[in-house]
């Protein structure tokens, strides 16, 4: 049975819902230089021991402890094994080999002294400061991973870091889910490309830019469908083209103007709303769907503000759960407000704003001033939206609020 669409739902409502319908895309085996940034899509084991030898993990002298009574004992230097190069035969009583830190360790090696706590002696010895202390500076083979142990679960996101274990691990392909391709079409009459001299009553076309950049920072492959005319027949033919993507992003024409016509165009090619509207500030005209080929879209209001709260609200989630990794909300941390926030009115708010680090590490938050959806130049300095709820009574500075850092919703 058909789930009826939230109506000027909350902003939790909307991520329980879209949490619910979430599904990663298909899956491939990429080339690990091709996996940064995407999600596995399974669980992925060590195909070698790690290390892969024994090794020192100093530059020293590999020895053996029955050679030690005391401080103060001498070994004769059998050698020396550089990084990369291959140890001598097993060591004997009363002798000890150079190591450098990554070197193979010579059979018999029991523990390694330190450069430091020697020094070198006539005769081709070496006398040491220390005793030897069984297994010290020494990392044996498959102390860290053993071959077949598991290194990365399923979902788990591939950073640098996590390459850097693949690789070490003997791992040259890996699973993944697919990046989940973004058709971007913005509409309106009044838009104007964003290298253009705008005309009487029009605007420079920042929407089409901006969330083609966050797309590709929440992992999606964008693809621009330009700026649309506010004309029916236009309007289905570009809007069936985006369509065809996993996801539609749409802007404009979302409001009950003579000219506000995606709503209803998307309807007629039968998408189906999950939700009609946001009980939200930015973002009241919002909807999101489903395409009769189960893609996504996302349309969103003209304003630059709204459209771009309202993506990184929504969008990023829905590109991180199609990419295989969590559905869950974006995470809210706690600030210190650096300034006097007014009484908010019905809606919940996202305002934008300034935060940085304060001496004792908080989050300290400046809000921006703020002259609504319509003024993109709020976005210029802002790196976090402050959570306002409704009704809220003015805060004063030093009051705590919650708010979202927004370069941190690219995971």
């Amino acid at each position: 049975m058909e789930i009826a669409p939230l109506e000027y739902a909350s902003a939790d409502a909307v991520w329980a819902r879209l949490a619910d319908e979430l599904r990663p895309l298909s899956t491939a085996d990429l080339d690990i230089e091709d996996a940064l940034g995407r999600y596995l899509a399974a669980d992925v084991v060590a195909s070698s021991d790690f290390p892969p030898f024994d090794r020192a993990v100093m530059d020293g002298y590999a020895l053996r402890c029955a050679d030690f009574h005391a401080a103060g004992a001498k070994l004769r230097v059998a050698g020396l094994v550089p990084a990369g190069g291959l140890p001598p035969v097993p060591l004997t009583a009363g002798e000890c080999v150079r190591v450098n830190t990554g070197s193979v360790l010579p059979p018999g090696t029991d523990a390694v002294i330190p450069v430091e706590e020697s020094r070198e002696a006539d005769g081709g010895l070496v006398e040491f400061a220390a005793v030897a202390a069984a297994e010290k500076h020494i990392e044996r083979r498959g102390t860290i991973a053993r071959r077949g142990d598991r290194i990365l679960r399923a979902g788990t996101r591939i950073s640098s870091g996590a390459t850097a274990a693949l690789i070490a691990a003997g791992i040259n392909k890996v699973r993944c889910f697919a990046a989940p391709r973004v058709a971007i079409l913005t509409t309106g009459d009044e838009l104007v490309a964003a290298g253009a001299t705008p005309g009487e009553g029009q605007l420079r076309n920042s929407n089409a830019i901006v969330l083609a950049s966050l797309t590709a920072q929440f992992g999606g492959e964008p693809t621009s469908l330009g700026n649309c005319a506010d004309s029916p027949a236009e309007l289905a033919a570009s809007l069936g083209r985006g369509l065809s993507h996993d996801v539609l992003v749409v802007t404009g024409g979302m409001s009950k103007g003579t000219h506000d016509l995606v709503p209803g165009s998307l309807e007629k090619l039968g998408v189906r709303w999950l939700a009609t509207g946001l009980d939200l500030k930015p973002g009241k005209p919002t909807r999101i769907g489903r395409s009769i080929s189960g893609g996504w879209v996302l349309a969103l209001s003209g304003n630059p503000v709204s459209c771009v709260v309202c993506y990184l609200l929504f969008g990023e989630m829905i590109l991180r759960g199609l990419r295989g990794g969590s559905t869950a909300p974006p995470p809210h941390l706690a600030g210190e407000l650096l300034a006097e926030m007014p009484a908010n009115g019905a809606r919940p708010m996202y305002h934008p704003a300034e935060w940085l680090a304060g001496p004792r590490g908080q989050a300290l938050l400046s809000p921006a001033l703020w002259r609504g959806s319509g003024d993109p130049f709020v976005l210029a300095g802002a790196n976090a939206l402050v959570f306002r709820r409704r009704h809220a009574p003015v805060a004063q500075r030093g009051d705590e609020a919650r708010f979202l850092p927004i370069d941190g919703l690219t995971a």
